[in-house]
């Protein structure tokens, strides 16, 4: 082969070698062709609890709240149907606490005089066990019990259950003695989880606990507008909050207040109680009572 055959023969294939390279590189840092598969959403970390107003965009902001001690409710219901609800009132105006007692589920309540001048707290676990705590003509507090569905009242040698205090909104008692909540908290509501543990909710929001009577108070989480609440177990509770123009939405929670989720709005304001068993959740709102069968998702007056 003549050698300016050979030369020509060279220079074709290194053109056509170099062509090759420039191929693959443009392939690997070219744009891939387009695929068949959906995109991936963005993942965004989460600035608020799950479940809490403060999660939702078009949620309002803590609003100021300017709580009446005098005009919470105690409230309380167990697996029989039977329901107890009293406003607590005040005190100094020396006049007999009222509670309500119902032991159809609510079908009907009977007005019931314990001889208290006060209702602080309220336990029920059937028709034959009731149990109030309040304040007599002196304004200490006492504790009463029925047997009968609140026909008649005997006065308890001891406090057994955890109440606000009846002069003080940053503190609550226990069966132990008084003690301060902490963090600025102005207590909503007082939920006795057992003899030596509780919850409270805050008037700024929040939730705090204690396992040991109330020596030590840890912050548990945060639902913002919070009204009232309620725990089943140390991790399981409910409340009501005021969200997307609800007086009181319910919320639940199963991880001890870190997160909460929402439920069924209550119609009328304001929310004034809550109380659960496994059976059902109970409410108070502006007065009157509600039932839910269905974890909150709905709620009617019994």
């Amino acid at each position: 082969m003549p050698k300016s055959l050979q030369r020509v023969l060279l220079a074709v294939f290194v053109i056509v070698d170099l062509a090759l390279i420039v191929g693959a590189v443009r392939h690997v840092n070219g744009t891939p062709p387009s695929s068949d598969l959906p995109e991936a959403s963005a993942t965004v970390a989460p600035s608020a609890p799950t479940g809490s107003p403060t999660a939702t965009a078009t949620a309002p902001a803590q609003l100021d709240y300017n709580f009446q001690a005098s005009k919470a409710v105690a409230l309380s219901s167990a697996n029989d149907g039977t329901i107890v609800f009293g406003t607590r009132g005040r005190c100094a105006a020396g006049d007999d606490a009222e509670v309500s007692v119902s032991t159809n589920a609510g079908a009907d309540f009977s007005p019931s005089t314990t001889g208290l001048t006060t209702t602080l707290a309220v336990k029920t676990t059937g028709a034959g066990a009731i149990s109030v705590v309040g304040t007599d003509a002196d304004c200490d507090p006492q504790q009463v019990s029925s047997t009968d569905g609140g026909k008649t009242w005997t006065d308890d040698d001891e406090i057994t259950l955890w109440y606000p205090d009846p002069e003080r909104t940053r503190e609550v008692v226990s069966p132990a003695g008084k003690t301060a909540v902490g963090a600025k908290c102005i207590v909503t509501s007082v939920s006795q989880v057992t003899a030596e543990s509780a919850r409270v909710s805050c008037a700024n929001g929040t939730f705090r606990g204690t396992g040991n009577s109330g020596e030590k108070w840890v912050s548990l989480g945060r639902l913002d507008n919070v009204r009232v609440g309620t725990f089943l177990t140390p991790s399981k509770g409910y409340a009501l909050a005021r969200y997307n123009g609800c007086g009181a939405n319910q919320f639940s929670t199963t991880d001890g207040g870190v997160t909460w989720q929402p439920g069924g709005c209550i119609s009328g304001d304001p929310a004034q109680a809550i109380a659960a068993t496994v059976n059902g959740l109970t409410a108070v709102v502006s007065g009157d009572p509600y039932v839910s069968t269905d974890d909150g998702k709905t709620w009617k007056q019994p």
